[in-house]
């Protein structure tokens, strides 16, 4: 054999199941060559797959990104909503401590009630100076059973007059003095009696909530309650009873009805 010979390959290519077979004389050059382009092929086929397999991923994890991106922002709406909560539940807080015996920058009545129209001040002002009382809640309300009403029997003459108004409503003394009693009771539920000058005195029943004790000094106007339902009740509404010299009087005949 020569060394021509020793250099050549003989590739042999037979179909399966067939009888005959196909030769192919290659040099040692061209077996190379072949051997060469094969390996480009399989390693461009890899690095395609590779490439493909990789934008897959990254698009998956851009997916996965935007997702947690939303999440993120949802979350971080509600937390705002939580905080804002929050800021108004503390500002209510130190509203109510102030109102129950905390540091008073201002009037317990100024930090509790909402501000007055020009119009509505005009009125108390006027009220306070005509009939030195004013409207004992904050917002009309309306008169739903009047001083003297006997139609309740068994319950007997009505000692004052019935407003309702929606429980937490804002109760306001109708005039200035002190707080002679306050208690829960069967018949008035959680209820505030007032002593005023002129042997007056007025009763604020069936609360919610009541911000004085007994000895404490009020201002006219000023909030010493929350409405409610207490005792005997069958709806939301103020009990306000007013006393002259010991007598039972009419409510109506003082109170600057709606200022």
């Amino acid at each position: 054999m020569s060394a021509e010979d020793r250099r050549r390959w003989t590739l042999i290519v037979m179909r399966e199941g067939a009888v005959k077979s196909r030769t192919l004389a290659l040099s040692l050059g061209q077996v190379v060559l072949l051997a060469a382009g094969a390996f480009l092929v399989l390693a461009a086929t890899f690095f395609a797959a590779g490439r493909w397999a990789g934008s897959l991923a990254a698009g998956e994890r851009v997916r996965t990104l935007e997702g947690e991106v939303l999440d993120l922002r949802d979350e971080n709406q509600a937390l705002a909503a939580v905080g804002e909560r929050v800021e108004q539940l503390e500002a209510a807080y130190g509203r109510l401590r102030a109102v129950m015996g905390g540091e008073l920058g201002a009037s317990r009545r100024d930090i509790l009630l909402p501000p007055l129209s020009e119009e509505d001040a005009s009125a108390r002002l006027d009220s306070e100076e005509e009939a030195g009382f004013v409207w004992p809640v904050v917002g009309r309300g309306f008169v739903t059973r009047s001083f003297g009403d006997t139609t309740a029997a068994p319950f007997g003459r009505h000692a004052g007059v019935d407003i309702a108004v929606p429980a937490g409503s804002y109760v306001r003394t109708a005039r200035g003095g002190t707080v002679e009693e306050t208690g829960d009771d069967a018949e008035y539920g959680l209820f505030v009696r007032v002593a005023h000058d002129g042997e007056m005195s007025s009763l604020y029943a069936h609360n919610s909530w009541l911000f004085v004790s007994a000895g404490d000094s009020v201002e006219m106007g000023e909030v010493i309650a929350l409405s409610g339902n207490s005792g005997r009740s069958t709806a939301p509404h103020l009990h306000v009873e007013m006393e002259r010299a010991g007598e039972q009087v009419n409510p109506l005949d003082y109170l600057a009805e709606g200022t």
